[in-house]
Formats: C-alpha cells, structure tokens, sequence
C-alpha cells in the first residue's frame, strides 16, 4: 500500500487528507501530521455563553463552489447559514463619524449614481476624479500593477484612501502599495481590458444583465455571497476529522526534517520518530514548507522564502443590546490608514449572521495587525482587548463592561500576494513538479480563501489518486464535483 504524508493540518492539509480518503477508499495510507495542539489551523470556533465566535474566518464566500461541496459531502447542508439582508451595508470610519459606503458598490467601483452623488463618503472633488475613469484609457500590457497604483490611476487617490485601500487591502491584511491586483482581484484588469474602464463596464454589464430573458419587470434574485455554519467553521474541522482514522492523526509533532531514502521520503520527527512515505503533500506555510525543503533543493526553498507573510489578531466582544449606542445595522466599518486608528476593521458578527449571539446580546469582532501594523497583532491577550476596547469606546461609543471577551493571534499567518505573485509562484510550480512525489498545497499560492484552500487540497488529492491508478468512475455523487473544486 502506498503511503502519503500530509504536513500541516490546516484546512489545507486536511481537505487533502479527507478526500485522499474518500478517492483511495483505503488504498492509499494517508498520515496527517501538525505541529499544533488542534488541528484546522486558523479555523477555530468557540461556543460560550450563547456566542459563536470565530477565531480566523467566519465564513466562505459561495461563488466558489469548493467549501459548498464539501459541506455537502459532510452532510453539513442544513447547518448552512447565510449572511444577512440586513447586513449588507458597510461602513467606513471618516472624519470622526462612521460613513456609510454607497448603495451599489463593487467594492471600489460605482454601479449606481444617485446614491454615490448623494453619499457624504468622498468629497466632491473625489467624486468627479472618479466619474472621470470613463475618459481614461485602458492600460496596454501584461505588466503586474498593484492595487494602489490601478485604483490612483483610475479612479484617484481619495477612491484609494477611502474605498479600495481599507476594503480590499483589508481583506488581505495587506499593503495597497505592494499588493499584486492580478493576483487578487483580477476581475478589474479584465473589466478594463474587455470594456476599456470599470465604470463603463459596470454599466454594459448591468444593461446586459436587465436584457436577459425572465429579467424585464422581474427581481432578479441572488444566492447569498457569503455563508457560514450554524456552530462556526469548527464544524468543517470536527467534519473531516470524524472521517479520517484517528491512528493516522499526529498531533504535536513538529516535523524536522524530509529526505530521500532509496526513492522513497523520510520524514524526522521532534519525538525521534521517522516515517516513510511515498508521497510527500506540503500544506504548511511557504516559509516551513522552505525549511524542510532545504536540504532536497536549497532554490526552491529560497523562492518560497519570497512569499511574505505578516502577522494579524482578532478580538470578539460580547455585549448586552442596551450597552450598545447605536444600531449594529451593517456588517460592520473598515478603516482607513489615514485615520490613524489602532485597528483596520470592525464586523458586527452578530448583524451579519443569525445564530451568533442571544437574542439580547450584541457580538463584535475586532481586527488587528497587517501589513502596516503588525506589531500591534504582537500583543497579549489582554493588551488585544483593552486596545479593541478603546477603539469601539473612540468608535462607537461603547464603553460598557463586555460580558465577553476573547482574542486570537495569528503570527505570520496571512501570506501576502505581492506584485509579482503570479510569476513567482508559477516559477515554483515549474521547480517543484521536477520533484517526483512532492505536492505543495494552500493559501501561498493560488488563493488563500477558505475555498482556494478546500479546492487546493481537493486538487493535489485529485492528482494523487490519478497517478496511482484509482478508479473513480462512479465513485462521485452530487455532493462532490472534482472539476467544481479545482476552480
């Protein structure tokens, strides 16, 4: 029997080792080992007190189908949950008050002009800088551009302040400045190159959409973008975990070492122990993934040394409604960098999903850290709190006592896609496909949301049980597409 081994127990990590699982139907010896307590990585939930707080994510976005159908294949479809009618407006931190992003927005790019007129967000030079995007012309080559360099160059250096930089760096704890949009959103790129700007694209595509049949005089209806479980994404963890073979979970084993031993891996242990294997899935991050390639190919290992990752905390608090100043009604407010605050954004967890606090309780999520702050994410527990204290006190005007309290720290834990991403990581897919039985996998590489990560261990899983002969004609049933999962 064929042995794998899957470093990193991440979501990564075990979506490889969970559908390795279900492809081989126990043919192949899957082994998963972490270095952690827990495994799941940064999806961590806790239930206290009628609170379900989340760690790292709290939830996936549904137009990529990856973590949808492993939810299905769970049996996790009614524990779905999704976000809020009411929780769709934003708002951004601006001049002392919490301002409302305006009704229409994709993410920076207007898509209806009365309300964007009426918004009190950007100033009215700012605005006219932006309804000039339509006389800009396109951008010809292929050359990588950061965010802030397309958004300053289409739309002005208020829309960048105010909009894109808090909002989109925001999503990648990232700096505007060095964030690759290619690798990120690339969606504006096409926008640009197809219609010649984004805010004439927004319109032909709106008016394409209205065009469609079914369309005039209907309310077209929309599937929610954002989902999450009724218990918290721990459910997706504990879900896997229950499928997999307790004997093949190592926990609190830090791996110190992979090298080649008479065409087969031999993967060293803290504890002494050595394994074999006869496939080798790395789902750590690039930077551990480097150090134990060292020794098999010291070039990989500084590419994957290049991938940047910075710090970033979160701090949830959980408040009675009376303690409240004003309604949570919006998902929540980022923050832009030129507002000098000591956290980048704020989510009403509680506004955005049901279930995630008592009926008379309020849950807050606070976030910390970046790119631009990274040191602040460095702080005990206790120092997170008082600081997220401080900031809804100066914010909203909360000062009451929480009723809860939790932090979490995730040092080094969000990659960064810089300008040039695409290249790099293109150029260790070259060098590591010349090594016969090493896979990398995860959020380093070709998108670090929770369904890039499902979708990545699904693909590598995929590529295993191809290699080795496994028939799976059959095997499928909805609840799984192979193809789905790889996009």
């Amino acid at each position: 029997m064929k042995k794998i081994a899957v470093i990193g127990g991440g979501i990564t990590g075990l979506a490889t080792a969970y559908y390795l699982r279900r492809y081989s139907r126990g043919t192949l010896d899957v082994t998963l080992i972490d270095s952690a307590p827990r495994f799941g990585g940064k999806i961590t939930s806790s239930v206290e007190g009628g609170f379900v707080v989340e760690g790292g994510p709290d939830s996936f976005i549904t137009k990529k189908a990856a973590t949808l159908e492993l939810c299905s294949s769970l049996g996790l479809d009614e524990q779905l949950l999704p976000s809020n009618s009411s929780g769709k407006t934003t708002y951004v931190w601006s001049r002392g008050d919490l301002r409302p992003m305006p009704e229409g927005m994709l993410l920076m790019a207007p898509t209806m002009v009365l309300p964007f007129l009426r918004s009190n967000l950007i100033s009215w030079p700012g605005k006219l800088r932006m309804g000039m995007e339509m006389l800009i012309p396109p951008q010809s080559g292929e050359t990588d551009e950061s965010l802030a360099g397309f958004v300053r160059r289409r739309l002005g250096a208020e829309a960048l302040e105010k909009i894109a930089g808090p909002l989109m760096a925001g999503i990648h704890a990232a700096d505007p400045e060095t964030l690759s949009l290619r690798s990120t959103f690339p969606m504006f790129l096409e926008m640009e190159k197809k219609y010649g700007g984004l805010l004439r694209g927004v319109m032909l595509q709106k008016r394409a959409q209205q065009r469609q049949p079914g369309m005039q005089g209907a309310k077209q209806k929309h599937s929610p973008m954002f989902m999450t479980l009724r218990g918290g994404l721990q459910q997706l963890v504990d879900g896997m975990l229950a499928e997999l073979r307790p004997e093949a979970l190592l926990l609190n084993r830090r791996v110190l070492g992979v090298g080649r031993d008479r065409g087969r891996f031999e993967i060293s242990l803290e504890d002494g122990l050595r394994l074999a294997a006869d496939e080798v899935v790395f789902a750590t991050p690039a930077y551990a993934t480097a150090d134990l390639l060292q020794e098999i190919d010291p070039g990989l290992a500084s590419r994957l040394r290049s991938i940047r990752y910075v710090s970033t905390a979160t701090v949830s608090l959980g408040f009675r409604q009376g303690d409240l100043k004003r309604p949570l009604n919006g998902s929540g407010f980022v923050v832009p960098r030129s507002e000098k605050r000591q956290i980048t954004a704020c989510s009403w967890s509680s506004t955005k999903f049901n279930h995630r606090a008592p009926a008379d309780r309020a849950l807050i999520r606070v976030f910390v850290g970046g790119a631009l702050a990274e040191d602040l994410a460095e702080m005990d527990d206790a120092a997170l709190v008082d600081l997220a204290r401080q900031e809804l006190r100066a914010t909203m005007g909360i000062s009451a006592e929480p009723v809860l309290a939790k932090a979490y720290r995730w040092p080094k834990g969000n990659p960064q896609y810089e300008v040039g991403h695409q290249e790099r990581v293109a150029e260790i897919d070259r060098m590591i496909a010349s090594h016969e039985g090493l896979h990398l996998a995860g959020a380093a590489y070709h998108g670090a949301g929770v369904p890039d990560c499902v979708a990545s261990g699904a693909a590598v899983a995929q590529s295993i049980a191809t290699k080795h002969s496994i028939n799976m004609d059959g095997y499928y049933d909805r609840s799984f597409s192979p193809t789905l999962c790889a996009k």
